[in-house]
Formats: C-alpha cells, structure tokens, sequence
C-alpha cells in the first residue's frame, strides 16, 4: 500500500492549471490581438512619419539634376513643392539657390537671398555655425559666401574685364568682294604660328565664297559655292596650329575652324566671329581681327538661307580678290 503511494505521481496541480488555461483562453488571444495591433499600429506610424521625413528630399535629389548642377529656376521649383515647404530641406534649397546664383555671375541675386536666408532661418546650422575659412578667421557659410562675393565683386570692379581685343599689329589681309572689303589685321606677336598659316593660305581664299555661318554668331569664309571646305596642298599635318594666348572670341575675331582631330584633308577654314562667344577660348586660336568690314559680315549673314541647310546662304558671296600688306610675321 505504500509502495502505491509512492509510485504514484498526482497530477492535480497540472490539471487545475490546464483548465485555468482554457478557461482564460479567450483572454489571452485578445491580448495578443491588442499587442498585435499596437506592434502594427506602431510600425505604420514610424513608417508614416520616415515617409513624410524623406519626402522632400525626395523631392531635392530624386529628380534628373541634383541640386548642387541645378539652375536658380530649377531650384525655386523645387522650393515651390509643398513637400518641401516647412521641413529642414527648405533652407539648403535656398542656400544652393543663392550659389548657383553666384556662379552665374548674379552677384546682386546671392546676395538678397542670403540676405532673406539669414533673416528667416537664422537658427540655422549654415548661418550660426562659425568654422575657419582660408583666411582662419571664423566665419558661418552663409557669411562666408557673402564675404567671397563682396571680394569677388571688388576684383572685377578694379579689373575690368576687355570688351575688346587690342589693335592688331601686323600684316593685314584684304578680303575683296561686291559687297565691299573685309580687312583682317594680325597678331604676329601672340600667335606667330597660326598667322604664319594664315598667310600661306590666304591666296587660296582668291575665288572662294564666304557660304556658311551661324547666325549672329560666326561666319566662315574661303569655301567653296556649295559651302564644302577647299583642301589646302600648303600643309600635311600638324593644321591649323593651336596656341593658346590671351586674345578672346569677341566680334570680329579670327580663327581656323579647328577640327576635332588632326586628320588630313586640311581646309583652311576661316571663322570670323560675329558676336561675342567666350566659350570658344581654348578651343581655337584667335590670330586676327576685322578691322574693317564686320558689317559686311554681319548683313551676309542676315541673307536668305536653304532650307535643307540652315547654315548655308542661298546665294554665297564671293571673294574676287585676296591683298596682302604689310610686313609677314614671325613664325612659321
């Protein structure tokens, strides 16, 4: 009998707890909805608010141009989304805004905004954090972009920049035509090379037309009634010659067309400018100036052209005659 007794193993406890169990079942699965939902709820809000926290940068770098290539106006549309207005994007915006002004060359535009920046935002980060500049003296981007377009404006007004090219001051070449002469003057002293080239051409421009041009911008001459280049038999490599001085593509410069690679035929493509292109400094040697006769140049241009080939006159002028006076430059 008490071998029974001790045998056996009571499993009254367990079952009491087994029945409390399923008597609290309900109670537990509602618990574990109510965590369920507040796990989901939780998560939803986080995911809203990192939502709404990306939104406007979205709107900033998930366009084609990134902020720091994109213009003014590309910039104040983007300022102009409601996604952006109010959040921590907004002021960079306006930062940015007032770079690419500067670069621009709108130093009068920068300024006012970073005037407005520093009176709407000036808590910011970009208008109260002072780090060392070049100078090491402590100063906020904001500041330290004003300072830089202040001195930048002080050096322009004190060195102005030409809106000319000096007086030539060689040979001269005479382009003579029924319209009138166009006189070309030479820089042998900057680009002695490119005006010895010239001059060993320019009596093949003798019976050639003045065809081809963009307008307001540039006009070739010495090619041929249908606007094709003429081959040149004076050079058999290195043509034209590229030098690099200080002369600018202001009106009335002159240069070889110069080709994107140094393969023959070689054509004596003469390009005069008829406006002002700057971009063009670097690419080309500028060795003469019209001194006289850009006028002419400039009502060609104004002529009918065809309307397959925009950059092709209808009726080419030309040139009947090719005078050289003057001393030959140096170079060669």
């Amino acid at each position: 009998m008490a071998a029974e007794r001790t045998s056996g193993i009571d499993f009254t406890g367990l079952e009491e707890t087994f029945e409390w169990f399923k008597a609290k079942k309900n109670l537990f699965v509602g618990v574990a909805l109510i965590l369920a939902l507040v796990w989901a709820a939780s998560t939803f809000v986080e995911n809203q608010q990192a939502e709404t926290e990306r939104a406007p940068w979205q709107v900033v770098f998930g366009g084609a141009t990134d902020p720091w290539r994109a213009t003014p106006d590309e910039l104040a549309q983007m300022l102009a989304d409601p996604k952006v207005k109010g959040t921590p994007a907004e002021p960079y915006l306006h930062y940015w805004q007032a770079l690419r002004k500067q670069e621009s060359g709108d130093a009068a535009g920068a300024l006012e905004l970073l005037a407005a920046f520093k009176r709407n935002y000036a808590g910011h980060l970009l208008a109260t954090a002072k780090l060392p500049g070049s100078d090491f003296e402590l100063r906020t981007a904001v500041e330290r972009m004003e300072a830089q377009i202040l001195q930048l404006e002080q050096w322009k007004a004190a060195h102005p920049l030409p809106t000319a090219n000096p007086a030539p001051t060689g040979t001269t070449v005479t382009l003579v035509t029924d319209r009138g002469n166009v006189v070309i003057g030479l820089y042998p002293d900057v680009a002695p090379q490119s005006c010895a080239a010239f001059l060993k051409v320019a009596a093949s421009l003798k019976e050639q037309f003045i065809a081809k041009l963009a307008p307001d911008k540039w006009i070739e001459v010495g090619a041929t009634e249908a606007g094709t280049p003429v081959e040149t038999k004076e050079f058999t490599e290195n043509f034209p010659p590229f030098e690099s001085n200080a002369l600018t593509h202001f009106a009335g410069a002159v240069s070889f067309r110069q080709p994107p690679f140094g393969k023959g035929p070689f054509n004596p493509d003469v390009r005069i400018m008829l406006g002002t292109d700057l971009n063009e400094d670097g690419r080309s040697t500028v060795f003469g100036q019209v001194t006289a006769g850009l006028e002419i140049l400039a009502a060609i241009a104004k002529e009918a052209r065809k309307a397959d080939n925009p950059q092709l006159l209808e009726k080419p002028v030309k040139i009947t005659d090719v005078q050289i006076a003057g001393a030959a430059p140096a170079g060669g």
